[in-house]
């Protein structure tokens, strides 16, 4: 897991004195990313990330307000100019921003895992073990570039090109591949269609997603901290992945 960053700030928590005293988190999201975050046909914000942030508004005793129709690339902005007090909207963890943002403890990290047909015979199966293998990749993917990064360290290591990672599970399930290294979102649909796939859990690839804030919001990100500990203790996280990564609502 990666440690949430909060440098050395002077200023008090002001984000944290609003929330508590409004009694409101209001939460951006750019909802466009099914399952994490979409607009059903009602007109409302659902998803991973929506119950996520329902979840942690319970748990802070808030108000959650999701502010759904904010462009990804306009997250961050919206942040600065304070319209919301946190992002939650599958966004990775960029050390690029942690002069101005601070991110807390991951929920989920949707980078490239291993998927074997059946449980490998070691458990912690992982890259070094392909030996002889055969590997189906998403052809031009973090997976794709890090497969060639071990064809050079692994003797007899083959990688399989396909267009989609779907379409690298496929080959899989056909016994065309040995394994198959691909996105972590790919690899749980397949929970959902009986595969009965195996996906090695450490990632070969992180990309990690978290809750962003502002640098001084550092009440507000150690009490968000203490909600994800909290649910991923209890369970409630794997549960939220399974509901919304398998296919079961």
């Amino acid at each position: 897991m990666l440690l949430s960053f909060v440098g050395a700030c002077s200023h008090p928590d002001d984000t944290w004195e609003h929330v508590t005293e409004s009694g409101l988190l209001r939460v951006g999201m750019d909802a466009s990313f099914p399952p994490f975050e979409y607009i059903a046909p009602d007109g409302a914000p659902a998803g991973f990330d929506v119950e996520l942030a329902q979840e942690l508004g319970k748990r802070l005793q808030l108000e959650v307000q999701v502010i759904a129709n904010i462009p990804y690339d306009g997250l961050y902005d919206a942040l600065v100019i304070g319209r919301v007090d946190v992002i939650i909207s599958a966004l990775v963890v960029n050390p690029q921003r942690m002069g101005d943002f601070a991110y807390s403890t991951p929920y989920f990290d949707a980078g490239q895992v291993l998927v074997f047909p059946t449980p490998p015979g070691a458990t912690s199966a992982g890259m070094a073990d392909l030996e002889g293998q055969r590997l189906a990749v998403e052809f031009g993917s973090p997976g794709d570039q890090e497969a060639r990064k071990w064809t050079q360290r692994v003797p007899g290591l083959e990688v399989l090109h396909y267009d989609t990672a779907v379409e690298a599970l496929e080959a899989l399930k056909r016994g065309e591949a040995d394994a198959a290294l691909v996105d972590h979102v790919t690899a749980m649909s397949t929970c959902a269609d009986g595969s009965g796939f195996f996906i090695v859990d450490r990632p070969v690839v992180s990309m990690p997603y978290a809750v962003a804030v502002r640098l001084r919001s550092r009440q507000l990100l150690r009490a968000v901290n203490q909600a994800l500990a909290e649910m991923q203790a209890d369970g409630t996280l794997e549960g939220l992945t399974t509901r919304w990564l398998c296919g079961v609502r």
